[in-house]
């Protein structure tokens, strides 16, 4: 016999897809039994994920709401009334088949909410690929200490989310608050696949690229402004001669009043590029100061400035365009990782050859892949949610 926990599970679930909310109540019974079972939700991620799971219809194209009302009308045969606090325990066995049809409603649920099913793979007509990626899109994760997580992945609606925070347009932008007693950590988390755009207290504007992280506070203090950057992002900072802007990303310290950079620090030595104003740098061991149209990074434990060739490097990525000027294939590959969600697959050593070339980040991977061939030689493979890299062809060796 099925566990009563399971059934009003059961239930739960199906009265979300019903209805599309619950009650606080309901809300808190859910997410308790979601915890109390977090083995079903990692059976299901790789039941679901590979459609494998035998059920006598497909999960995926089922009409919920026709056989909400089937279901409702076996309640109704045997007098069962749907309401999960009325569960006591002493339910007869006679309700399996109701539960069994509860628990159905329970996977489809998980695997629509929790699981996250690959909805970014569709066919490739073009390219004769064994399936095409969509590109990324927008979207984050805002955490705040003490309050639950913020989804604003895919959200375009504006709204209020919190006092002096608010989406629009698909942006996240804060206001300067009246007071300072409460003013906890803030993490913005920006996965594969997505990117965003805040406005923080001071009025400095943050591109925030895939795959990266944003800490900060939503107030900043009288005599600083401090932020941590994990990944990659690009800032026009406000000017505020009385409060320098400071930006805390791996190895580097990088101190501004009122300029446009950009920072990547995907791998542990950070590279920043200045496309406006003048910075202070602080490395390890010493600080130096860079005009516009300069760069910096760390090498051997020491800081170096170069001139950038072209400052597209800096902007492209937030102007919507892949820059591969001057990369190699394997960190054209990472970019392609971050940006699609995918895994990649190498069966070559690649090469050291720096490239030149770009395309705009809103088309499909198949379509990318179909440049890269060209320009690189190498033979790119999609196959679902992995990109396999084989030999260039004999012309481009």
């Amino acid at each position: 016999m099925i566990e009563t926990d399971k059934i009003v599970l059961a239930e739960l679930a199906s009265l979300l897809l019903k209805d599309g909310q619950l009650s606080t109540v309901q809300e808190n019974e859910l997410k308790r039994l979601l915890e109390k079972y977090p083995d079903a939700k990692d059976s299901l991620r790789h039941r679901l994920a590979n459609t494998d799971i035998q059920v006598p219809f497909d999960l995926r194209s089922t009409d919920l709401d026709q056989e909400w009302e089937i279901l409702k009308t076996k309640y109704n045969e045997r007098k069962i009334a749907p309401n999960y606090r009325r569960w006591n325990g002493k339910w007869k066995t006679t309700i399996g088949v109701a539960a069994a049809l509860l628990l159905l409603f329970t996977f489809v649920w998980i695997w629509k909410s929790y699981l996250k099913p690959i909805n970014y793979l569709i066919p490739d007509k073009v390219y004769g690929q064994k399936n095409d990626v969509l590109p990324g899109e927008n979207g984050a994760i805002l955490k705040i200490k003490g309050k639950e997580d913020i989804n604003l992945m895919n959200k375009q609606v504006d709204q209020s989310l919190s006092q002096g925070i608010e989406l629009k347009d698909g942006k996240l932008l804060y206001s300067q608050l009246k007071t300072e007693k409460s003013n906890p950590i803030h993490t913005l988390i920006v996965p594969k696949r997505s990117t965003i755009t805040i406005t923080l207290s001071d009025g400095t504007r943050v591109w925030v690229n895939s795959e990266s992280e944003l800490i900060y506070k939503a107030n900043f203090t009288e005599n600083e402004r401090k932020v941590t950057l994990k990944g990659e992002a690009y800032f026009e900072v406000a000017k505020d001669t009385k409060r320098p802007f400071i930006i805390e990303a791996n190895d580097l310290s990088i101190q501004a009043i009122g300029t446009a950079f950009d920072i990547n620090s995907y791998k542990p030595n950070a590279k920043v590029l200045l496309t406006e104003g003048r910075l202070k740098i602080n490395g390890q061991e010493k600080e130096i100061f860079i005009d516009a149209g300069n760069g910096v990074k760390m090498v051997n434990s020491q800081l170096v400035a170069f001139p950038i060739p072209d400052m597209e490097e800096a902007t492209a990525w937030k102007d919507g365009y892949f820059y591969f000027d001057n990369k190699n294939m394997q960190q054209i590959l990472d970019e392609l990782s971050r940006w699609y969600g995918i895994n990649i697959e190498s069966n070559v050593s690649l090469d050291k050859r720096r490239y030149k070339g770009g395309i705009k980040r809103d088309v499909t991977l198949a379509e990318v892949c179909n440049l890269l061939k060209d320009l690189t030689g190498y033979q790119l493979t999609i196959d679902k949610e992995k990109l396999i890299v084989n030999k260039p062809t004999d012309k481009n060796k």
